[in-house]
């Protein structure tokens, strides 16, 4: 009975364990088929294979990160086994940096995981690169108007305004325009001004808006011309304004015939033909003591000064041409680039009456305008007031900062600072890319660069091959957030090229010392 019992239980224990050891061979567990992918700079799809025994899985990843669109998030079963390939998407690289982002993959039952790093390549360097061989024109500077003290009542420009705008710890402008006023004993106004700007490098010119009224033809500060009996007087008053700045110390570089000839407004003006321009510079402009402009009209009507500079005398007896943009008018001007006279934007203003004019958004449609100037051939770039909420400085209105530095200040400061004193050489362009904008010059001892990105998106690596090796470089950028702040730049060991990272709606300028 005994050995009948023994079998019996014999028999028991191994049905017993023949069950456990079948339900332990049904082991769960999940496994990937890679634990690092490589993917490119580009947008594009990836996958991975997870496979599964008897194990529900669920997928983790950040929600935030440049994988998207998982065709599965959790999958499995308990009771068989199978594989299942996930695939995803990836979002260009636009940053400077290795993108890393990890996919988990965890057991649900046991908790286990199983990590996929993928890895995003870094978008390559766009190369562009200087050629010091093509040259165009040589930048003369930046600046303003000084707002006349005639015309602007207490809103005047400080000594203390005008260090900020003119000196190198400051924005480093180097010109200033003043008004001729009909009255001469009206013109000791603006001396002290026009002295501290000059004590501090700036090149000093002056526009009249009318001539004295006793020399028109209809004995008016407002609307008539200049009488031809009476140019000789008009010349001789030109003479007199600069004869005595000279007296109190102020050099005037230049003087205008006429802020713009083409223009009848309700406030100090007079009218000129193309013809009557050329015919008084023909006659009176050697006799004029600096060097003289013409036409200064609203845009850049070549109408102006195409008779001038197509008169074998005339062209002689004129030194810059001038231009207003209103309406427009930045074009390239190649009679006069023949006759070797330099362009000088000497006035425009853009503004809404708002708060917008002092915004960031508004001083990067200014900073194009600017570029564009340069690649218009301008030798020189000349704003309205200097202090206005428009404008450089603040005036208090619509709440601007009174006597603070605005941001058109900031963005004309890159050009005064790196442009000024240079010569515009070529360089390449990111052709499929119109909100990048770049221009290089060449000085006596260094390249500079000035780019400027109108783009919503940044563009990580742009590098620019340069004609020789150089010593050093410093750069500056400005953004919605920041003025002029020190800016990272990247030189190769052989200093012959150099690789940046542009912001989105950002302005930087590099310096490349020889």
């Amino acid at each position: 009975m005994r050995k009948v019992v023994h079998l019996f239980l014999l028999c028991l224990f191994a049905l017993i364990s023949c069950k456990k050891d079948g339900e332990e061979s049904k082991v769960s567990a999940i496994e990937v088929d890679k634990t690092e992918i490589s993917v490119t700079y580009t947008t594009g799809k990836a996958e991975i294979a997870v496979r599964w025994s008897y194990a529900q899985w669920e997928l983790e990843t950040a929600q935030n990160g440049f994988l998207t669109d998982f065709t599965y998030r959790k999958g499995g079963s308990a009771d068989q086994s199978n594989t299942t390939r996930v695939s995803f998407n990836y979002t260009e690289n636009n940053t400077v940096e290795e993108r890393i982002q990890e996919i988990v993959i965890k057991n649900v039952a046991t908790g286990a995981t199983q990590v996929v790093k993928v890895v995003q390549a870094t978008k390559p360097p766009v190369v562009l690169s200087f050629n010091s061989a093509v040259k165009y024109q040589y930048v003369t500077g930046f600046g303003g108007m000084l707002n006349p003290a005639l015309w602007q009542g207490n809103n005047q420009l400080t000594t203390d305004e005008i260090q900020q705008l003119y000196s190198m710890t400051g924005l480093g402008y180097n010109m200033l325009r003043m008004m001729i006023y009909e009255d001469p004993t009206q013109w000791d106004r603006d001396v002290a001004v026009a002295l501290k700007a000059q004590s501090l490098g700036a090149r000093i010119f002056a526009s009249p808006w009318t001539p004295p009224r006793a020399l028109k033809s209809n004995n008016s500060n407002l609307h008539g011309y200049l009488l031809p009996a009476h140019y000789a007087a008009y010349a001789k008053h030109l003479n007199d304004f600069v004869d005595f700045m000279t007296a109190r110390g102020v050099t005037i570089e230049a003087v205008s015939i006429q802020n713009e000839p083409d223009w009848s407004p309700e406030y100090d003006g007079c009218e000129w033909t193309g013809e009557q321009i050329r015919d008084f510079i023909r006659d009176h402009g050697q006799a004029i003591k600096v060097k003289v402009i013409a036409a200064e009209a609203v845009n850049f009507k070549k109408i102006y000064t195409d008779p001038t500079l197509s008169d074998a005398t005339a062209v002689n007896n004129l030194d810059i041409i001038g231009t207003h943009l209103y309406g427009g008018g930045i074009t390239d001007y190649p009679l006069a680039r023949q006759h070797n006279k330099e362009i000088w934007m000497t006035e425009h203003l853009m503004n809404t009456n708002s708060a917008d004019d002092y915004s960031w958004q508004h001083a990067m449609i200014f900073g194009k305008e600017v570029h564009d100037c340069m690649e218009a051939n301008f030798n020189a770039y000349v704003w309205w007031y200097l202090k206005r909420h428009y404008s450089m400085l603040g005036d208090g209105e619509y709440g601007s900062p009174n006597g603070a530095i605005q941001k058109r200040g900031y963005v004309m400061a890159h050009y005064a600072k790196y442009a000024t004193g240079r010569q515009r050489i070529a360089v390449g362009k990111i052709t499929d890319n119109n909100d990048f904008l770049v221009t290089a010059y060449e000085g006596d001892k260094d390249y500079t660069i000035i780019i400027q990105n109108h783009g919503i998106n940044s563009i990580p690596a742009v590098q620019f091959d340069l004609p020789v090796a150089v010593n050093s470089l410093e750069a500056i950028e400005t953004s919605e957030s920041q003025n002029m702040r020190k800016k990272n730049v990247a030189l190769s060991l052989a200093k012959n090229s150099l690789v940046v990272n542009v912001l989105p709606m950002s302005i930087i300028s590099i310096k490349l010392i020889k």
